[in-house]
């Protein structure tokens, strides 16, 4: 079987690289004031691409025809050229948003619809109608005077008229693109210039239209994702010593939010201290507390947990050890919070780094990993009162080489999902601890997931994590490079092409995925890019707060290596499942 081709045809917001990344930020790319734009893999199809691909059978291929300042006359005049020659099963049919900003008259518009509709079904291609989107007040941003602006909404409304019409008079599928953007503000916010989906209404976008894709197609069980909210809550990118932040944890804690990530020059780099945000609403926040004790060393990917009403957060230090084996250590430090911005000083917990640490039964428990002996990859630690804590088991074997570990538990169950190395080919590994035997049952997941965090969502289980938006096989085959280019002799990083660099380092994600049976199907990507992800995730009513950081707003064209040493911002998400 052949992959099902789906062409997407129309105008801006169909190319949708036009935009700037965010409306509400400057996006300069770092150290410069040229303004980042949607790169093509941050579109909505090529996202919608990826989603689409991960439930259909077989895959989908989705081709762009999209042509910038395109109204539907001059996509009419390149139907057969541009559309019907690559043979496409589906068509999705993009017009409206131009025309009305063009003036062009209504009985024109339908003609020309009508017109590439029959030209579709006439090559035995099955047209998908799309209204467009709506006309915001920013559109007098640049220029446009409020009648105009009432103008130029009268007659898009009317547009879309035409296409809902043309739907129901052919019995023709309709997303309504239009009236997804109405009823959901943030994506209307998010309007680049009053009409054009930033990168940030994309990413919203595409789960919403690979929804409603998936249906056409016959696939059921699709989580339908609506992006509610998204907003920076986090940066310090002026300051050259701790541009970088990253490594995200979100509990909810008597009423509040708290959100805990370390902060540095770069990534893993030395000098790293914990910082603590609390927010009563999740949009708000303000600084908790600044983990930097003397004495301690680094404070990395601080980990928050609830023990019996009280909050403590726990962070790895590193200790470098120079020549001798292993040349680093590590150990875990925990601090109790006693109120307000106070907390208490550190006190050792064990010689590893701990990642999300969970209740599970009378205890509490969590996964770790970076041990001095090449015995075990990742362990299970158990401990009474978040103090204490001791080794329980081994969940993967050093060869393995996992490492990020999150602990799912459900009732009496409790299962491990783990990012890998090499050695386990980088996929992500998920185990179920069996109790009566104190040992664990692995398998691989298929797919390549760095740091999950593991949620339920309703009767799901959700995963957050990095991932990378091109295939698995093409991810290893572009980290070749991305090695070469970083670590290689001056003679292996001349022999890299930077582009090939740069399409995995911007390709890396922060991806949403729901478990169907034993594998992980994408459902949605957040506005993410490069150094990204390494989320925390709070329940919040019937939506999930979601935190992450991304250098995305940064990020510059990759020439040499340490280009992409940019600033790191701390990102919030609200999503809801089920539409």
């Amino acid at each position: 079987m052949s992959k099902t081709k789906i062409v997407v045809f129309g105008d801006s917001v169909t190319t949708g690289t036009s935009a700037k990344l965010d409306v509400f930020h400057d996006c300069f790319q770092y150290g410069t004031t040229t303004v980042n734009t949607v790169r093509e893999m941050q579109t909505w199809r090529s996202i919608a691409e990826r989603i689409l691909t991960d439930w259909v059978e077989d895959g989908v291929e989705v081709v762009n025809a999209g042509v910038a300042g395109e109204t539907s006359s001059k996509g009419r005049a390149r139907l057969e050229r541009d559309v019907l020659s690559h043979a496409p099963d589906y068509v999705l049919v993009m017009f409206g948003a131009e025309d009305a900003l063009a003036g062009v008259e209504t009985g024109t518009f339908q003609e020309n619809l009508e017109k590439i509709v029959n030209g579709i079904t006439a090559h035995n291609a099955r047209p998908v109608l799309m209204t467009p989107t709506p006309i915001s007040e920013r559109l007098t941003g640049s220029g446009c005077t409020i009648y105009e602006l009432r103008q130029h909404r009268e007659r898009l409304s009317t547009l879309a008229q035409v296409v809902r019409r043309l739907a129901e008079g052919k019995s023709l599928d309709l997303i309504d693109l239009n009236r997804y953007f109405l009823d959901h503000r943030l994506a209307y916010d998010h309007l680049f210039e009053g009409w054009l989906p930033d990168a940030v209404a994309q990413s919203g976008m595409a789960p919403f239209v690979a929804g409603e894709l998936l249906q056409t197609l016959g696939v059921k069980d699709f989580p339908k994702p609506t992006l509610c909210d998204y907003r920076k809550v986090y940066s310090d990118a002026s300051n050259p010593d701790r541009k970088h932040s990253a490594f995200t944890h979100l509990i909810f804690f008597e009423g509040q939010f708290y959100m805990s990530f370390d902060s540095g020059v770069g990534h893993a780099t030395a000098g790293r201290r914990g910082i603590v945000l609390k927010s009563v609403d999740g949009i708000s926040w303000e600084k908790e507390i600044v983990l930097d004790p003397p004495n301690v060393g680094d404070v990395g990917r601080p980990m928050l947990l609830e023990v019996e009403g009280r909050l403590f957060g726990y962070s790895s230090m590193i200790t470098v050890l120079g020549l001798e084996t292993p040349p680093i250590q590590y150990t875990t430090y925990g601090f109790e919070r006693l109120g307000s911005g106070q907390w208490r000083q550190p006190f050792e917990c064990a010689p590893c780094i701990f990642w999300y640490p969970r209740k599970w039964r009378n205890q509490y428990v969590v996964a770790t990993y970076g041990w001095p002996e090449k015995d075990a990859g990742v362990r299970l630690l158990s401990s009474p009162d978040g103090r204490t804590w001791k080794v329980v088991s081994t969940i993967l074997g050093y060869e393995t080489g996992g490492n990020e570990t999150d602990l799912f538990v459900e009732n009496d169950k409790l299962m491990a999902f783990s990012r890998t190395g090499r050695q386990s080919n980088d996929e992500m590994l998920i185990s179920t601890y069996i109790p009566s035997e104190n040992r664990w049952e692995t398998f691989s997941s298929g797919r390549i997931i760095e740091a999950p965090y593991v949620f339920k969502a309703g009767d799901k289980v959700m995963i957050c994590g990095r991932y990378c938006s091109q295939s698995d096989e093409r991810f290893r085959e572009l980290q070749e490079d991305w090695r070469k280019f970083t670590q290689g002799t001056g003679s292996e990083v001349a022999e890299v092409d930077p582009t090939r660099v740069e399409e995995y380092h911007h390709g890396l994600r922060t991806g949403i995925f729901v478990m169907d049976g034993t594998r992980p199907r994408l459902v949605m990507e957040l506005l993410s890019a490069g150094d990204s992800s390494y989320t925390g995730v709070v329940p919040y009513g019937d939506e999930y707060v979601i935190s992450d950081y991304s250098m995305h707003e940064y990020y510059p064209e990759i020439k040499r290596p340490g280009d992409w040493n940019t600033p790191c911002d701390i990102y919030v998400s609200r999503i809801r499942f089920g539409g």
